[in-house]
């Protein structure tokens, strides 16, 4: 090649377990990707830039797959979710890392191509199948994955080839995370004049001026919380500690499972009248169905005035920052989130195209494109909360090397701990459509020492993204107006 190419051919695809293509392009030196919870391989970027920096071709023409990417991913990008294609129906993936001038413009990372499988890739007839078990973490669930592809050239100048490849995996996956990390927002009174509070950012909570009732912790409604009640409270600790010690803002144990359904067929019927012309139809449907929960136990930091009693910090000096080992938290909320995926994602893609060999040294490529996809989620939200009044308390111990400890100081699987109040019910209806069309062709003029080539491109790429919304209309019919967003 004349630039800087990585391609992987289908002998190579064939030895590894790969699930999809974005796992089979992570193979290749200086390409990333981007993995869903469940491990699977999603995005591809390239040498560092993110995976909208990628341009992605199916057969040399633009794809767009209307799919938001990963669980719980918006995007609203131009990057391809490559979960949607197995390796089973693909013969040659290729990378280009620097530019040509034939290539289509818009990877600034660089360009990527995935080339479907035809007949006259293995002249003659073939049958080829697979099938595989796969078992994922603690579900019990046993999926499966399996292919099956026909391809024929009953004479030198027809082929024509036919490949379905399905699968059903079950995940369970469980963990911790938060949704980024915070410290509090002293006021002066509680900063003190000239200790410079609030220097590091952040400041996502404050600590109440004076102790609310029913905050727990044996505080007295009413009394002052000052610079001498927090030191008081805290002993050991320096207000500039308590001021850049950082929390979880979200800190929260994370359940997701359920199922995850494809299927993808591609159909191909190749015509050679003589060895200088060549006409090729190329086609791929795939349908992808998501199935999946979410459940989510937060303590509530962000936008909370949680009082901060017996704390400790991992180091004295806490000019830049530094982190809460442990401490208990009076007037703290728990917030349970209840949250199902149900996605479905649809793509059809049509490429016609012709190679005619004119004279030795004069060649015509001439190819069309059409691809649309459409993708639907639901995903409703459940979400009550402790209330607040009612001598709720936080004990928090960061366990390095670890996750931390979160015990709160209520039973959080009683139904009867929560309400509705400063909660939320939602639903969330998000539909998307993507739209390609095309034409290219070129000349080519020349043989292997000296060439030259001249084409062009015509291409119609849409995209609409809509979201739907009625919670108002379902809290109200659910708990009677209340609460109100």
């Amino acid at each position: 090649a004349n630039a800087v190419v990585d391609a992987i051919s289908a002998e190579d695809i064939g030895k590894f377990p790969d699930t999809n293509i974005a796992e089979s392009f992570n193979r290749i030196p200086g390409i990333q990707i981007t993995r869903d919870i469940n491990g699977e391989g999603a995005n591809v970027a390239i040498r560092g830039l993110g995976p909208n920096f990628t341009n992605v071709t199916l057969n040399g023409a633009p794809i767009a797959v209307a799919s938001s990417g990963p669980t719980d991913a918006q995007g609203t990008d131009r990057s391809v979710d490559l979960s949607f294609f197995p390796t089973d129906l693909f013969t040659k993936l290729t990378v280009y890392k620097s530019y040509t001038a034939n290539l289509l413009e818009g990877g600034a990372a660089g360009n990527i191509d995935m080339r479907s499988a035809r007949a006259f890739d293995h002249p003659g007839t073939h049958l080829t199948y697979s099938l595989q078990g796969t078992k994922q973490g603690i579900e019990d669930r046993l999926g499966a994955r399996g292919s099956l592809i026909f391809s024929a050239t009953p004479s030198n100048t027809f082929g024509v080839l036919v490949g379905v490849s399905a699968q059903r995996i079950y995940s369970d996956i469980r963990g911790y995370e938060t949704i980024g990390f915070t410290n509090p927002n002293l006021s002066a009174a509680q900063c003190g004049a000239s200790s410079g509070c609030n220097a590091t950012g952040g400041g996502n909570f404050t600590i109440p001026g004076t102790a609310p009732a029913g905050a727990g912790a044996g505080l007295i409604p009413g009394q002052t919380i000052d610079q001498a009640w927090l030191l008081d409270h805290n002993p050991g600790a320096s207000i500039q500690q308590i001021d850049n010690g950082i929390l979880p803002r979200l800190g929260r144990p994370s359940a997701n499972y359920g199922s995850r359904s494809r299927i993808n067929t591609i159909a191909s019927v190749e015509w050679r009248p003589s060895d200088a012309l060549h006409f090729y139809v190329d086609g791929l449907y795939g349908y992808k169905k998501n199935d999946l929960q979410r459940e989510d136990l937060m303590w509530i930091v962000r936008n909370s005035q949680i009082i901060p009693t017996n704390t400790t910090y991992d180091r004295d000096d806490c000019s830049v920052g530094c982190v809460v080992n442990s401490g208990t938290y009076a007037n703290s909320q728990f917030f349970l989130e209840y949250r199902p995926y149900m996605e479905t994602t649809k793509l059809v893609s049509v490429n016609p195209g012709m190679e005619w060999e004119i004279a030795e040294k004069l060649h015509l490529n001439l190819s069309g494109n059409y691809t649309r996809s459409t993708f639907h989620r639901e995903n409703p939200t459940v979400a009550p909360v402790t209330a607040l009044g009612q001598g709720v308390t936080a004990t928090f111990t960061n366990n390095p090397g670890g996750i931390p400890t979160i015990e709160p100081s209520i039973d959080v699987n009683d139904p009867a701990n929560y309400v509705w109040t400063g909660g939320r019910l939602n639903i969330s209806d998000e539909r998307r459509l993507n739209t390609t069309k095309g034409i290219r062709g070129s000349f080519e003029w020349g043989d292997e020492h000296l060439a030259l080539t001249v084409g062009g491109n015509y291409d119609d790429i849409y995209r609409r993204i809509r979201g739907y919304d009625n919670s108002q209309a379902w809290q109200n019919y659910v708990c009677g107006g209340n609460p109100s967003v």
